[in-house]
């Protein structure tokens, strides 16, 4: 008996340490068997290999994230049903494409390698070679060993990954036991999917005489810089990673966007010994081109018998609109960026990320063909993603990849990232933030159904939910994960400007609306005005948080010096900001700051069934009934889920955040208004929600599937 749990024990023991070393640490014996080559690239196309030849892809792609509502990315919430599921609809969409900008948990390649064996037409998939934030961020040389070390280690799991021979646990990159072999439909490897400016300025500074590299399948040429002969290293080191261990050779890039690109005017850097460090551009550059620094696939090249190079750009045709300020006059900025791309690399070039959000805010205006980023409505996102990608195509690039599959709560936009909790966005969809809406799919607040639909049908609405009765009007609401819902009765259709005054905190706020000549039994901070096109909400002054908080930006002075009476009775416009306040130092000339009026209200049905629907649409009226929503973060929440909202911005020098439990509301035409109490609810981390294919979805359908 005791030999045996001796015999039993020692083979556990083998056991636990084979899996470590086959699954953990990566172990492999090397041995002579031929290299096959699953893709490659041939002049301006990739390849991938099928039964007895290789297919020519012209990529019709999509990123898909790893957000599901209530989890932050690395909770790894998606599971393998809910995969399969959009993989049938990606499929069904006409795409050939997935794009991971990182290694996903077990799930999803589980997923992806059971859809290829069910489907005679395959999904092909381009790995993401990506390293943790802290990693990113933190350190800012290139080979720095947290840098470049991680940028090996994630390179050989990704390898690992897709071959199906890895176990990953607890990580920020990647979970769980891989065991199904998807590399049959790697199309690709990227390395990274973002660089940060200074990393690259530092390491080519800091590490100079690093600039060169020889490797047996990548090299670098004469004219590359320190970060490009580091990510050669990289690239080289996954190749010859895989064909050691694996004997298969893929495609292989690096991410590249607008803001390092090699082939649109860089201003130089001219360096002052007077200035210490401060730099001065050269009086012939204008002020807008803000490159600093630039990447070069084209300093890299093929060693030995490898061929699988291929250019990769993160370009939506909101982004490079700088192009439009050469001397060269554009009909479409958008195209000729993209041809100037083409025509620099001698290898395929693949736009890897184009993207137009369906929020309600915007960001980013261009006056073009395809549209400003934010505000469009899903038809119009559909039409701008197609013509975007015919552009592509059009360029003579490789395709294109749609950014992204699902929309993100999680996602963040620099005009609005100072007004929200950031830590808890997974609870709540905040329509005013252009990068949560770039999906196709969209995660919509309920379980079945939203609580409300803005659409003339107020079959929804009962008696809990009225908050004000009175002769003439009456007022009730709801709210969900995304807005705040308004219902206005009208008894005599006198069709009258409708007012409700909202007061959600007691630190602001006036008890007058001089600009409308009325008045409040109680301060106010909001009011919405219902009166045909001049439909808007404004904000009490006091409590206008991009006055409070970018007042540099916006007006080039100080917001706490001269700053408003708190219970100024001046009512304003809810603004974006676009372009910041600037100036030319050379010329000298002041550019005023562009902004938005996200305040005003677009007339239009809600409701996603209706034949008329306009996602954009704020309130609907029928029949003397008036359906509002306004999104939370209008109305200054930072988390709704909390129910926290700004504080007094003058008193913090900033955002800072405070709890409610109700607001405020009243309803009326003119003169006094009385206001009473809604009481608010708090879901706090269980936010409900269900799926729903945008209009966009079925637009790209009908051209990649039916139009092709």
């Amino acid at each position: 008996m005791r030999r045996f749990l001796i015999v039993l024990f020692l083979t556990i023991v083998v056991l636990v340490l084979f899996d470590f070393a086959y699954y953990r640490w990566g172990f492999y014996i090397p041995t002579s068997k031929d290299t096959v080559v699953i893709s490659y690239t041939d002049k301006g196309n990739m390849l991938i290999k099928n039964k007895e030849d290789y297919d020519v892809i012209k990529v019709k792609g999509v990123n898909l994230g790893g957000f599901l509502p209530n989890n932050y990315v690395t909770d790894y919430a998606i599971d393998y049903d809910t995969y399969y599921r959009w993989l049938e609809d990606i499929y069904e969409m006409g795409a050939n494409t997935i794009r991971l900008d990182t290694i996903f948990n077990d799930d999803f390649y589980d997923a992806f390698y059971d859809f290829n064996n069910n489907h005679d037409d395959k999904l092909y998939l381009i790995q993401g070679i990506n390293i943790p934030t802290y990693a990113l961020n933190s350190h800012i040389g290139g080979y720095d060993k947290d840098f470049y070390g991680e940028l090996i280690k994630q390179a050989e799991n990704a390898v690992d990954v897709v071959h199906g021979r890895k176990k990953l646990t607890l990580s920020n990159v990647g979970k769980g036991s891989y065991k199904n072999d998807v590399s049959s439909y790697v199309l690709g490897f990227i390395v990274g999917s973002e660089w940060m400016e200074d990393t690259i300025m530092y390491t080519n500074n800091k590490d100079k005489d690093k600039n060169t590299f020889k490797g047996e399948y990548i090299s670098t040429t004469s004219e590359a810089t320190s970060f490009e002969a580091m990510l050669a290293k990289v690239m080289n080191h996954l190749i010859s990673y895989e064909v050691k261990k694996y004997h298969e050779q893929h495609s292989i890039s690096f991410i590249n966007s607008p803001e390092t690109d090699p082939v649109a005017i860089i201003p130089k850097i001219v360096f002052s010994e007077e200035l210490d460090n401060e730099f001065l551009e050269p009086s012939s550059l204008k002020y807008f081109y803000h490159k600093v620094v630039q990447l070069d696939l084209g300093h890299l090249k093929e060693s030995g018998n490898y061929k699988g190079l291929f250019a990769s750009y993160n370009v939506s045709s909101y982004y490079p609109n700088y192009l439009s300020y050469e001397n060269k006059e554009y009909d479409d900025t958008y195209s000729s960026y993209i041809e100037q791309l083409v025509s620099h690399h001698s290898v395929p070039v693949l736009i890897t990320e184009f993207a137009y959000s369906t929020s309600r805010g915007v960001s980013s205006l261009v006056d073009d063909k395809y549209g400003n980023f934010g505000g469009m409505n899903e038809v119009e996102q559909g039409n701008s993603l197609v013509r975007a990608y015919q552009s592509i195509i059009n360029s003579n690039a490789a395709g294109g990849i749609i950014a992204t599959w699902q929309d993100e709560w999680d996602k963040r936009s620099w005009n609005t990232i100072e007004k929200v909790d950031t830590g808890r966005t997974i609870y709540w969809s905040d329509t005013q933030t252009t990068n949560q809406g770039l999906g196709l799919l969209s995660f919509e607040p309920g379980k079945k159904k939203s609580v409300c639909y803005v659409d003339g049908d107020v079959s929804e609405w009962n008696d809990k939910d009225k908050v004000i009765d009175d002769d003439d009007l009456s007022l009730s609401m709801k709210q969900d994960e995304k807005y705040l819902y308004f219902y206005v009765k009208r008894k005599n259709n006198d069709n009258k400007p409708i007012y409700i005054p909202i007061d959600t905190t007691n630190k602001s706020g006036s008890k007058y609306a001089d600009n409308f000549n009325l008045s409040f039994d109680r301060d106010v901070d909001f009011l919405i005005a219902i009166d045909g096109n001049n439909s808007e909400i404004f904000v009490q002054e006091y409590y206008n948080v991009l006055n409070a908080i970018d007042g540099y930006e916006v007006y080039n002075r100080n917001s706490y010096v001269n700053k408003p009476k708190k219970d100024s009775s001046l009512f304003t416009s809810i603004n974006l900001l676009i372009e910041p306040y600037s100036t030319n130092m050379h010329s000298k000339n002041y550019m005023n700051a562009t902004l938005v009026n996200t305040g005003k209200l677009k007339y239009g049905n809600a409701n996603p069934d209706s034949a008329n629907f306009n996602s954009q649409a704020d309130y609907y009226e029928l029949n003397g009934n008036i359906e509002i929503r306004i999104p939370w973060g209008i109305l200054n929440f930072s988390d709704p889920s909390s129910l926290q909202i700004h504080d007094d911005y003058y008193e913090n020098y900033g955002v800072e955040n405070m709890s409610i439990s109700k607001i405020y509301v009243g309803v009326g035409e003119d003169s006094v208004i009385n206001l009473k109490p809604f009481k608010l609810s708090q879901y706090g981390e269980k936010a409900s929600y269900h799926e729903r294919l945008k209009k966009s979805y079925y637009i790209v359908q009908n051209n990649w599937r039916y139009n092709q």
